[in-house]
């Protein structure tokens, strides 16, 4: 049995109105008026009626008709068999084609697309009628019938959100097409509706709309669901994907639980999915030559506050006295706190350890160079992530002349000496105690490197005075309330003595010459030597 389609059940509609309308005797005028159907074809549906007897001729003269014992079939059965145009145009078609019919086949078995095969058929017949051929005799394999599960939510339990396109604009001062987006969040239970239009799509303004979509809400849902975007997942996966961590510490805060989705099912969110053609529409009307971020939002907020006040098609009621009598009291409570929104980058491991985040440099092991961090952070600290481990949390640099961070245990030796004075005050506790208050005084000033050139140059006074000497000029020098390397520089040369000078290069060498206690003098070298010379002549 052929489906019935739209046009055919017009039909029936109007047949049978005619047909009725002649067995209670209404004349062929009225009927044309009443049906709107032109005159002739008032007067085919008559000679059909008589034809099958549903209607008999009572005046011929006046053309007054009456009703007969046949009983018209009830709605919406046809009175009179319906004719299809289309089943004589298939059969013309399966006689031009049926010849090719293998021919078809095996390019179909060989992957060939119908368009491919239309395209290369040695025949000349319409498209639509070579793809209904195909249809018809089922040479194409079509794909399985999709049951998707109804999606019943209780109230609080589920928020659904999706991203869309909106429309395109040109920034008026780059001359740069730039696109607009949009954020929907529907609960599941009550459909209400929530949109905001966004410019970017990074993780701080998703996780700043969501954060305000819960505001507005009042409280929470138990969980959260969505596709798989970067900003939310790391890696999709169809049993257990990877979280975005930044997106784990929000759920965190707030308490609802993430579910992402497996790939390629939007059907399982698609009380969400229908939603974003819609929000496009519903900018059909707004004058984008006159775009703001503020203005459209506005324009936004207009439209969701009457579709909430609508009656939804699948609960009959609206969404607004859905959310707040059956729904609202169910949220999760908001936490005291506001989420502070986290900065989230990507950044690889240098090789000496830092690791780059809002152009400043932060310090972990050199071992891991070349891997790729994952850097979160806010207005305070600074967490750095690798494969999944938290590698070290940091005080966020907040002074701008400063670009590097580094914790004691990633510093080299000499990056240690630098910022430690300790060893200063050893070095001077080995001339002197007077010395090391001596030093200790100068470093408290905290001038920095004026400080450590000036406790160098005391430290190396030793190469010419004596320790007891320096010590005995520091003290004089502390006595006095003259802590500074001049002082001890002139008192020295007043108190002391330099050290005798070593010996020069010369001296060493003629004091090598005489040799020491059991060393023989060179010419008794040199006469065992003519000697042995002497002998061999002979």
């Amino acid at each position: 049995m052929r489906k019935l389609r739209k046009k055919d059940l017009e039909k029936i509609t109007v047949d049978r109105k005619i047909v009725e309308g002649l067995r209670e005797g209404h004349s062929l005028t009225a009927l044309t008026k009443s049906t709107g159907k032109g005159k002739g074809y008032v007067i085919k549906i008559r000679d059909q009626a008589i034809e099958h007897g549903y209607v008999a001729v009572a005046n011929p003269e006046k053309k007054i008709y009456c009703k007969t014992s046949k009983e018209i079939p009830p709605y919406p059965e046809a009175l009179f068999p319906l004719r299809d145009g289309r089943s004589e145009k298939a059969i013309e078609t399966d006689a031009i084609l049926d010849p090719k019919r293998e021919w078809i086949k095996e390019r179909i078995e060989l992957g060939w697309s119908p368009q491919s095969i239309f395209e290369e058929l040695p025949l000349s017949v319409p498209r639509s009628n070579f793809y209904r051929y195909i249809h018809r005799h089922k040479l194409m394999r079509s794909a399985p019938a999709r049951n998707v599960m109804e999606l019943v939510h209780s109230p609080g339990e589920c928020l659904q959100v999706d991203w869309g396109k909106l429309f395109d604009v040109v920034d008026p001062v780059t001359k740069k097409k730039k696109t607009i987006w949009i954020f929907v969040g529907v609960l599941g239970h009550s459909r209400y509706e929530m949109a905001r239009v966004v410019e970017k799509l990074d993780f701080e303004t998703t996780a700043e709309i969501l954060i305000s979509m819960f505001e507005e809400l009042g409280g929470v849902p138990r969980k959260v669901t969505s596709d798989n975007p970067k900003v939310f997942v790391h890696e999709a996966s169809k049993h257990e994907p990877t979280l975005n961590p930044a997106f784990e510490r929000l759920a965190s805060h707030y308490g609802f639980v993430v579910e992402a989705l497996p790939p390629y099912s939007p059907e399982k969110k698609g009380k969400v999915e229908r939603m974003v053609p819609m929000k496009r529409r519903l900018f059909e009307s707004y004058d984008k030559s006159q775009y703001s971020l503020e203005c459209a939002q506005s324009h936004m907020n207009k439209k969701m506050s009457i579709a909430n006040e609508r009656k939804h098609g699948t609960h009959l009621q609206k969404p607004l006295d859905v959310f707040l009598n059956d729904e609202a009291s169910l949220l999760k409570p908001l936490p005291l706190l506001r989420y502070e929104v986290e900065t989230i980058t990507r950044s690889t491991v240098r090789s000496d350890g830092y690791v780059r985040f809002a152009n400043k440099y932060y310090r972990v092991d050199t071992r891991l160079k070349g891997e790729i961090a994952l850097v979160i952070g806010n207005s305070v600290q600074v967490s750095i992530y690798c494969n999944g481990r938290l590698l070290e949390v940091y005080e966020r640099i907040q002074d701008k002349f400063t670009s590097k961070a580094c914790k004691d245990h990633y510093k080299e030796s000499w990056e240690k000496t630098l910022q430690d004075h300790g060893h200063y005050l050893k070095q001077a506790k080995i001339i002197g105690v007077n010395v090391e208050r001596f030093v200790g005084i100068i470093l408290a000033r905290g001038e920095g490197f004026v400080d450590t050139r000036s406790v160098w140059g005391l430290l190396t006074l030793n190469k010419k005075y004596s320790n007891a000497d320096i010590d005995k000029a520091c003290l004089s020098a502390l006595e006095l309330s003259q802590v500074n390397l001049k002082t001890v520089h002139q008192l020295l040369n007043i108190m002391a003595k330099p050290k005798p000078k070593a010996p020069r290069h010369e001296e060493v060498l003629s004091a090598q010459t005489v040799g020491g206690k059991f060393a023989r003098d060179m010419s008794e070298y040199k006469n065992h030597l003519r000697l042995v010379h002497s002998n061999q002549a002979h």
